[in-house]
């Protein structure tokens, strides 16, 4: 095996998996693979770090930064989005309006949301929560969506499949209000830097003046469901640096200095769940804020996968399950028509789903009284049953899958691989005194390495609508 990977007398200090013929036999497995790859099976997107947690993170965090208020997030617009992406899978679309007459609103109203404002933004094709983010950011109206006053909920959908001939995730962003009340964002709110602290001042005691500390963000009362929240306040009438202590419960957490008169507190790993009582106190002083009492609740309610059962009759599926506990919405997502499910006084769900649903992208949703919110694909459930008789290139297809999985993964691999080939063979050559003999070979691999990681990478770019 030496003679494969390390550069040694045997294979005249030329590793064989690093010869041009290897590198040939690489380029040729990625060209086939990233180009006819999705006709033996394999998909195009990898694992993607795009959640509808992550889109709506992203989202509240560019409107905090505005000074404009936190979205909700909403079931009801999330099944809607969820339906919105079945149906352009299944009509083959890509547009905010559908070939038969669909709309973002009808999808939006069919959820069960009387929306008084409405927004859609639309992205396939990114590997990465943040590439969507930024894509519409750069794009006026998408961006006037994500930073309208208009908007208190929002609601998102991640859904892969094959669109228009290729494989590809498709994200639907949906905006709403149910009332006629707006946000009014700060005039000419853009992202600014923070100023540069003016130079540390001795602490001036001045008689006459109230000081004060107080927490400003998150309010008591509060449910929140992002456990990494942070802390913000201010001060009144304290001058120069100083220190501000964070208490939980009477038990110090941490603490963040300050030179002006307003602070944060980032704790640096979430808070866990349940309730919790902060307190800010200045540091060598004693001057303490309120304590401010809210609540923690990121964890939604779970779907019982081994509680769903589906009975074949006649003209219908029959489907039952347990009613996922702490649920105050469940919902069940039929390509784009949504239903309300509701649970009996025995805590089951039962519903009665058309026979001609084997098609059907069928998903079920649950949403808690905080917003978190949980699904579960049930297509498997209705699919017509298929022996392996009739699709004998199924367990070969399925091999492939499991040991590669997309064609991201198998592009990701290769150039891993060769690189690690390519910094072995360089501390080989550098340890024996070689590195400037064999620096020309070590240049054409390295610069066929860097033309393919380029190709790879500028692949993980999207369009946006």
């Amino acid at each position: 095996m030496k003679k494969f990977f390390i550069p040694n007398k045997e294979n005249r200090y030329k590793p064989i998996l690093l010869r041009k013929v290897a590198l040939v036999v690489y380029t040729v497995i990625l060209l086939l693979v990233n180009t006819f790859g999705g006709l033996v099976g394999i998909p195009e997107a990898m694992a993607s770090s795009i959640t509808p947690a992550n889109i709506i993170q992203l989202t509240n965090q560019q409107r905090a930064s505005m000074d404009l208020n936190t979205l909700n997030t909403s079931a009801k617009l999330a099944a809607a989005a969820q339906a919105k992406a079945n149906n352009m899978f299944e009509k083959q679309y890509w547009d905010h309006f559908g070939p038969d007459g669909e709309t973002p609103w009808m999808f939006i109203s069919q959820a069960g949301y009387s929306y008084v404002y409405a927004g859609e933004n639309l992205a396939k094709g990114f590997r990465t929560a943040e590439g969507v983010h930024e894509a519409w950011m750069a794009s006026p109206t998408h961006k006037t969506n994500i930073v309208s006053g208009n908007y208190k909920d929002i609601g998102v959908a991640v859904v892969q499949g094959t669109l228009l001939g290729s494989d590809t995730i498709l994200v639907v962003q949906m905006f709403g209000n149910l009332t006629s009340e707006t946000f009014t964002p700060t005039p000419g709110s853009e992202p600014t830097p923070a100023p540069t602290p003016p130079p540390a001042k001795p602490i001036i005691r001045e008689s006459g003046e109230i000081k004060s500390i107080s927490i400003s963000s998150p309010k008591s009362g509060e449910l929140i469901t992002d456990p990494n929240i942070n802390i913000k306040g201010e001060t009144v009438n304290i001058t120069g640096e100083y220190t501000v202590e964070i208490l939980n419960q009477s038990e110090l957490v941490g603490e963040i200095e300050s030179s002006t008169s307003s602070w944060e507190f980032e704790k640096g790993s979430d808070w866990g769940e349940g309730e919790l009582s902060v307190q800010a106190q200045v540091k060598g002083e004693n001057i303490k804020s309120n304590s401010v009492t809210f609540t923690i609740d990121s964890t939604p309610p779970r779907i019982l996968q081994e509680s769903i059962r589906v009975k074949r009759e006649e003209n219908s599926f029959e489907l039952r399950l347990d009613a996922p506990e702490g649920a105050t919405e469940i919902k069940l997502v039929i390509d784009d028509e949504t239903f309300d499910l509701e649970e009996d006084e025995n805590g089951e769900i039962v519903f009665n789903i058309p026979s001609n649903v084997t098609n059907d992208k069928v998903v079920l949703m649950a949403s808690d009284y905080a917003g978190n919110i949980s699904q579960l694909d049930i297509s498997e459930y209705f699919l017509e049953e298929e022996s392996e008789d009739e699709n004998p290139m199924s367990r070969i297809v399925l091999g492939i899958k499991n040991i590669f999985a997309t064609t991201d993964g198998i592009s990701l691999t290769i150039i891993s691989f060769v690189f690690l080939l390519l910094t072995i063979e360089v501390y080989v050559y550098w340890k024996k005194g070689k590195l400037g003999k064999n620096m020309g070979d070590l240049f054409t691999i390295g610069a066929w390495w860097l033309i393919i990681l380029v190709g790879v990478f500028k692949g993980f770019g999207g369009l946006i609508n």
